[in-house]
């Protein structure tokens, strides 16, 4: 396989009725997501059976974790053990974009 470079900025994209999630890659292990959100939009609470990793590519959201919840923004990495529910709500007013990284089959 090839190396590859993602342009966050050329394929990210939005919908004004749900947040947009679309896979960029993905293989026998692992899947990469690019998650766009609106104002208000949100990714509900959940699990997974392995660790996920959410990076802040723009904006500022709201990570709710366990039974806490805290600001993350650009530039931020958010680690979340496998079987911890967690979501992410787009609280600001800017749009939020993460790539959102995950074993296959989570």
């Amino acid at each position: 396989m090839k190396s590859q470079v993602f342009d966050v900025q050329n394929i990210k994209k939005f919908d004004d009725e749900k947040r947009h999630m679309e896979t960029i890659w993905s293989d026998d292990h692992a899947r990469i997501s690019l998650i766009c959100m609106k104002p208000g939009q949100e990714i509900i609470t959940h699990t997974h059976h392995g660790s996920h990793i959410w990076t802040v590519m723009e904006g500022t959201g709201e990570l709710v974790s366990g039974k806490n919840s805290q600001t993350i923004t650009m530039g931020q990495i958010v680690v979340v053990p496998a079987f911890e529910d967690h979501g992410i709500r787009n609280s600001s007013t800017e749009n939020l974009v993460i790539a959102s990284i995950t074993g296959q089959g989570d």
